[in-house]
């Protein structure tokens, strides 16, 4: 259960979200709203990347009370990923191993239906946003967190990666027990993409749409 007590994100004292209280079951989340409703505001809040005041917790572990436990669970891939550019694929990759404990075959499957082979051994400073989108992705699925949330992930992605990602989102959810939260303009493109509940922000609230 991820849980939202009393969660408010201001700017400069300007409200850009407010969530009195809130519940999410387990399950996948189409997160939905209009450009600059506060999507990516949401989703890096959650993923403890910026601040907030209020409680955020995942069954009964708080962000604020214990963040380094909270962030056990989850993971997030940004819309727009950065990585320090002199770092190779294959070096960033070993270090979500070794921080999440996870063995080389579960990667190398990952690394293997993304699509990434040569490019691994290469400075992430000479990949395209398509090579660094999908690099972003396979970190975020990294030892099956039970929250996985992913900002905008088919931005950027070509038709085979489109096609692979709602694939290993579904196997995750059903075999290891991951759950989602991904916002997107529209919805994946597989009519075997089952979406729990659909999430709008409008006026700086959450709704939820079954």
């Amino acid at each position: 259960m991820l849980e939202f007590l009393l969660v408010k994100k201001e700017y400069n004292d300007r409200v850009i979200l407010s969530v009195p209280e809130l519940k999410l079951s387990e399950g996948i989340y189409w997160l939905t709203g209009a450009n600059g409703s506060g999507k990516t505001t949401l989703l890096k809040m959650i993923s403890g990347l910026i601040p907030c005041s209020g409680h955020i917790s995942i069954d009964g572990v708080d962000l604020r009370l214990e963040p380094v436990t909270y962030r056990k669970h989850i993971s997030m891939a940004e819309a727009e990923p950065r990585y320090p550019p002199f770092l190779t694929g294959h070096e960033l990759i070993r270090f979500y191993q070794q921080i999440r404990n996870v063995s080389l075959s579960q990667t190398a499957l990952l690394t293997e239906r993304l699509g990434f082979g040569q490019f691994l051994s290469t400075p992430v400073g000479t990949y395209s946003s398509g090579m660094l989108k999908r690099l972003s992705l396979l970190l975020a699925f990294i030892g099956a967190p039970k929250w996985i949330f992913l900002d905008e992930p088919m931005a950027n992605l070509d038709t085979d990666a489109v096609t692979v990602l709602p694939e290993i989102i579904m196997e995750y959810h059903k075999t290891h027990g991951s759950h989602f939260i991904f916002s997107s303009h529209t919805p994946f493109p597989d009519e075997n993409f089952i979406v729990s509940r659909k999430l709008l922000i409008q006026d700086q609230q959450i709704s939820r749409i079954a």
